[in-house]
């Protein structure tokens, strides 16, 4: 009994880091922090921040977009297998990168300071043909937020986007968020110094988090955040397999719901549709169910980089 306590523990020790606790403290009041402490967009490697660009060794890459209160380190596979980049590397030649940012802010911020970042390693690196991205949770808005202002700044990135893999991603806002958002406004309508003093609480939350209670909302967009030219993969998980049973109907993944990290329905690509879209070239909207899936295992599941796989090899 006491080595199986000893080894829980040292589990739990190993997941939780300065780094993790700084991004989960970020993630819910990063935007009330100093300034010193809130920090910036930055490339990550071996769970250290880069204070200069990495080094470029393959002409594709994959950027890793992290979700809320989250950091590079949630991407992490079980010990002694390889993460998605791992993967992605081996099996098809992709240099994976890995982003760090303050979720705390609000998504059109993270997405600016992201469109920058990219820019920046594509003019020091003119070798690299071709960008892929990888988002998990609140990192697919940023990433669509980053899109929008490379585009609206005339930056030359975006033409090298060539797919872009949402995985539950909550375009029309996440059900905690939105419950959140929902009890400050009707605490603030209860005359009760007690319920006006939980509503101030719970105001206080970081523009990142309230910002997922709009999703896709939330990104200050006047046209289309897709890419024309781009494939967009996007990936809804469920707590249970049964894709029809009641908790994945209400919640999802357990923080996302499918209508929130699918597209609309109308814009479904049926196959008159994909074939008009690459004449057109409109973007290519695939969808992924994986009922059985929750939202943090997103990041590191096998099913999910089977759809990787199967979609990188178009």
């Amino acid at each position: 009994m006491a080595d199986k306590f000893k080894k829980a523990v040292a589990a739990v020790r190993k997941k939780i880091n300065a780094t993790t606790v700084s991004g989960a403290i970020r993630g819910v009041i990063g935007d009330k922090l100093p300034v010193k402490w809130r920090g910036k967009m930055q490339f990550c490697e071996s769970g250290k921040l880069l204070t200069h660009l990495p080094a470029i060794r393959r002409p594709h890459i994959c950027i890793f977009v992290h979700g809320s209160a989250d950091t590079e380190l949630g991407w992490q596979a079980k010990g002694g297998e390889l993460d998605f980049g791992g993967q992605l590397l081996v099996d098809f030649g992709l240099q994976p990168l890995y982003v760090r940012y303050n979720s705390g802010l609000s998504v059109g911020e993270n997405g600016s300071a992201l469109a920058e970042l990219v820019d920046h390693l594509l003019r020091e690196h003119k070798s690299i043909r071709q960008v892929n991205f990888i988002a998990h949770s609140m990192g697919g808005l940023v990433v669509h937020a980053a899109i929008y202002h490379a585009r609206a700044l005339h930056m030359r990135w975006p033409k090298r986007v060539h797919q872009v893999f949402l995985l539950g991603t909550p375009h029309a806002g996440a059900p905690l968020a939105k419950l959140a958002e929902k009890g400050e406004q009707l605490l603030q309508f209860i005359p009760n110094p007690i319920t006006l003093i939980a509503a101030s609480v719970i105001g206080l939350r970081s523009r990142g988090l309230k910002d997922l209670s709009l999703g896709q909302k939330g990104v200050s967009t006047r046209d289309a955040v897709l890419l024309p030219h781009a494939t967009y993969v996007f990936v809804a998980g469920g707590l249970q397999k049964k894709h029809s049973g009641i908790f994945n109907r209400l919640i999802g993944d357990g923080m996302v719901r499918s209508p929130s990290a699918l597209p609309k329905p109308d814009s479904y690509a049926t196959l008159w549709q994909q074939i008009m879209s690459r004449l057109a070239k409109t973007p290519r909207v695939q969808i992924e169910n994986l009922p059985g899936v929750g939202h943090l295992a997103l990041r590191n599941s096998p099913r999910v980089y089977a759809i990787l796989a199967r979609h990188l090899q178009r």
